[in-house]
């Protein structure tokens, strides 16, 4: 939303019209903006006047086909047409509103037109939804069971019915329909809106919520979801137990009035952690740490990013690399839900000013995943971020990765040299892990003695010897590196050469007899040399060792369920560097199989650098990476995004947003 353009201002305008902020106050941040130059929609944020998500709903109504938004202008008509209104009336109405730029509707509330049952009965027909009174309504307690509170009201539903895999919820106004197929989306059930009339669905919500009891052991809830975890899951209190017990036993007639506050916060910070617990083990904690570890697993997430606000915390998930809103956990749930994350991760809920790490293991849908959790203090409340490891995900072979025919070949007769160091190199998420497990999967763990050096272990593959570095004793890449040289090793992986030493061990060990698998943070695949002379590498002994430099990248790919042929627009062809003469590329237009981002899955984009004699001699003489680019012929990570283009598996945006040129 950076810079003003003509879908900001609709977002102005729409806020006003509901009645968010008034023309003044946007007058106000807009002024304080080009002084500030901090965007006037952040002000509001920051002013507490909307949320992320009202901004998100306003966005989703923009988007809307035309005829919707026609059919939402037409209210007045609609409620003439029906007899609820008169002409003069209306008449009346729409003065005030080109006077004020605020909804018809709430003007006709104001003016005792119109009752909110009115307005809701004709939207409804207008839509072709059905309509209930507010005052007929009394919510099933499995319903309201089956959507988390937050839920509830980040997609502003309320759980009435429910029916198998069927939830009937009431909404409060037509646009709330796209927003009901989103949760239906990330609930993986069908989801069925019925409109009402309510003047607030917050506190119809809240109401109806606070009539459900926690049940005493919800446990069982999670039990088919969370694996290898005790019956009774407690979190680490021995310091504070300890503590409780000297208070009870010590005579309080003996202690200084300063030792005896000091013992009394120690009490009452041990109730509060008690609380904590307790709240940690109810309904709506459970559910809301299910529902958004399952809703991460169906949409593909790699990574869920719970991120504190002042108002409340945002959920995002990482799906193809991009972060996503999802939802939103209400202030007053958000410890609760750090702390339920916090028990199965089995971290100690009391340590809330020190980042903490520890992993869940999940069984979701017959895929075995193991989550990553790492929590970090912030200003406002601990930040959480959890990543997903499938341990599927091992089994990809070079055919899965992205590559063409052509260089699969290369790389299948690369490593099935006897020797020689192979390098993965690319930014973070960039897939360079997938790749070594993909090299490696084409090792024969039954005639090879082969062994991993990672940081962390992220995912076990059978067969192979892995071990996890961990610097807080002793056990680093290069000290490990030398004992594995002992070990009669075929095939070694080092996750990575971070420093000096390890690469001078990681190049040797390729020089002895060994493959060598590792990575590099270098932009492309030539870069590799220079970074290893840097790290004091002599040039002669890098083209001793080195057998080839794999560099990538990671592109989303078009949606097959909603991709659409269109003709390019011949500036982006040019920046992208394709032929002025296409005339059909292909995009996704969105829809709810891809969460209407056009995109579903990623592939891999790469560049093979291999190391001929004629490239070694060069590397010897220290050549530079241009040099060596330039002999080599090499068809780069942007060559192969453009043939992948052409071929409709991404679009020229994804080139601009990955490549570098």
């Amino acid at each position: 939303m950076a810079g003003r353009n003509p879908s900001e201002e609709k977002i102005a305008e729409k806020l006003i019209k509901s009645d968010y902020i008034t023309k003044e106050e946007l007058e106000q941040v807009k002024e304080r903006e080009k002084k500030s130059g901090i965007p006037w929609y952040r002000q509001l944020i920051q002013m507490g006047k909307v949320t992320f998500s009202v901004l998100e709903d306003i966005l989703r109504y923009e988007l809307h086909p035309r005829d919707l938004q026609e059919k939402h202008k037409s209210l007045g008509s609609a409620l003439l047409e029906e007899g609820v209104i008169t002409k003069a009336q209306l008449e009346e109405a729409l003065k005030v509103q080109r006077r004020t730029n605020r909804l018809l509707g709430n003007i006709l509330l104001e003016l005792g037109y119109v009752t909110r049952n009115d307005i809701a009965r004709v939207l409804a027909k207008q839509h072709n939804l059905e309509f209930m009174s507010i005052g007929e309504v009394k919510p099933e307690r499995e319903a309201l069971l089956s959507i988390p509170e937050s839920l509830a009201k980040r997609y502003q539903v309320l759980p009435i019915f429910i029916e198998g895999d069927k939830i009937t919820v009431l909404i409060n106004s037509p646009q709330g329909v796209p927003k009901v197929r989103d949760l239906s989306v990330l609930l993986g059930k069908r989801i069925y809106p019925i409109l009402t009339a309510v003047d607030n669905m917050d506190k119809e919500i809240d109401k109806w919520y606070l009539s459900l009891v926690n049940a005493s052991d919800t446990s069982s809830q999670t039990r088919g979801l969370i694996k290898d975890k005790s019956p009774q899951e407690e979190p680490k209190m021995e310091k504070r137990e300890n503590t409780s017990k000297v208070v009870e036993v010590r005579d309080r007639s003996e202690l200084s009035p300063h030792l005896e506050n000091k013992e009394r916060a120690k009490v009452e910070e041990s109730k509060r952690f008690e609380q904590i617990v307790k709240e940690a083990s109810g309904t709506s904690a459970i559910n809301m740490v299910k529902v958004i570890l399952e809703g991460a697993v169906k949409a593909g997430a790699t990574d869920i990013h719970l991120d504190p606000q002042e108002v409340e915390m945002r959920v995002r998930y990482r799906i193809d690399g991009i972060l996503h809103d999802v939802m939103t956990v209400n202030q007053s749930l958000q410890n609760a839900v750090v702390s339920r994350i916090k028990i199965l991760a089995d971290l100690d809920i009391t340590e809330t000013r020190r980042p903490q790490d520890g992993h869940i293991s999940l069984d979701i849908e017959g895929r075995e995943l193991d989550v990553r959790v790492a929590t970090l203090p912030t200003f406002l409340g601990e930040r959480v971020v959890l990543r997903l490891l499938d341990q599927s995900s091992v089994l990809s072979g070079i055919g899965d990765l992205g590559l063409d025919e052509p260089d699969q070949e290369r790389l299948k007769k690369i490593i099935s040299k006897p020797y020689g160091m192979i390098l993965v190199t690319g930014p973070t998420g960039s897939g360079k892990t997938t790749t070594l497990y993909a090299l490696l999967n084409q090792k024969n763990v039954i005639t090879e003695s082969i062994v991993t050096l990672e940081d962390p272990v992220e995912y076990q593959i059978p067969g192979i010897n892995q071990v996890q570095i961990d610097p807080d004793i002793g056990v680093t890449f290069a000290n490990t590196l030398r004992a594995v040289l002992r070990q009669d090793v075929d095939t070694i992986l080092v996750g990575e050469i971070r420093d000096v030493e390890t690469a001078q061990i990681a190049i040797r060990a390729a020089m002895t007899g060994h493959i060598v698998f590792s990575t590099l943070h270098t932009n492309d695949a030539p870069d590799a040399i220079n970074t290893l002379r840097n790290m004091n590498v002599p040039s002669y002994l890098i083209s001793s060792a080195l057998s080839a430099v794999i560099a990538q990248r990671l592109v989303r790919v078009n949606c097959e369920k909603c991709k659409v042929s269109y003709k390019p627009d011949s500036a982006i062809l040019k920046e992208v560097g394709l032929p002025s003469n296409i005339k059909k590329l292909y995009r996704g237009e969105g829809c709810d199989y891809c969460y209407h981002t056009g995109y579903k899955g990623r592939t891999g984009i790469f560049e093979i650098l291999e190391i001929s004699p004629n490239i070694r001699r060069m590397i010897a003489e220290g050549a530079t990476p241009d040099e060596i680019s330039k002999e080599s012929h090499l068809k780069t990570m942007a060559d192969h995004c453009r043939d992948k283009i052409k071929a409709g598996i991404t679009t020229p945006e994804e080139f601009l947003r990955v490549v570098r040129l």
